[in-house]
């Protein structure tokens, strides 16, 4: 739903009161199921066009090492996404850049000279066929 929508709006379209709408919202924010409200901007209008998406795996898997490359993934600015997985690579990053020559420099920095990374590969998105926050709502509780 739009986030940009005053409450009055969104009231008169679920059919429900104004407060009630606002309490609603309340709880959820307080729950931490809405964790922000926020304008998802376009990268290539904003001056980065490049994406690309890194499968990277770390020199080994001790707690030390995991939480010291989380903590250092989450610093980067250009870092939009960064999922600690398994299945033979630690981490799945997407990643943007104001074209290949800095993307080149990102990579360089964040990757071939990190200790803590033993492998990547990077993948460079063509078409972003389908990118989004949005979260299906299904059987959430009031």
């Amino acid at each position: 739903m739009n986030n940009r929508l005053p409450h009055s709006a969104i009231a008169e379209k679920i059919g429900l009161s104004t407060p009630s709408v606002q309490r609603r919202i309340n709880k959820l924010e307080a729950k931490g199921i809405i964790r922000a409200n926020i304008a998802v901007l376009d990268p290539a209008k904003v001056g980065n066009p490049v994406t690309a998406v890194i499968e990277s795996r770390l020199v080994e898997d001790r707690s030390i090492v995991m939480d010291r490359a989380k903590r250092y993934f989450r610093s980067v600015d250009e870092i939009q996404q960064c999922y600690f997985v398994n299945g033979g690579v630690s981490f799945i990053i997407i990643m943007i850049a104001r074209d290949l020559q800095h993307f080149e420099h990102l990579v360089r920095l964040h990757f071939a000279d990190n200790q803590d990374i033993l492998t990547y590969r990077t993948l460079i998105v063509l078409d972003p066929v389908k990118t989004g926050m949005k979260v299906p709502l299904f059987d959430l509780e009031d």
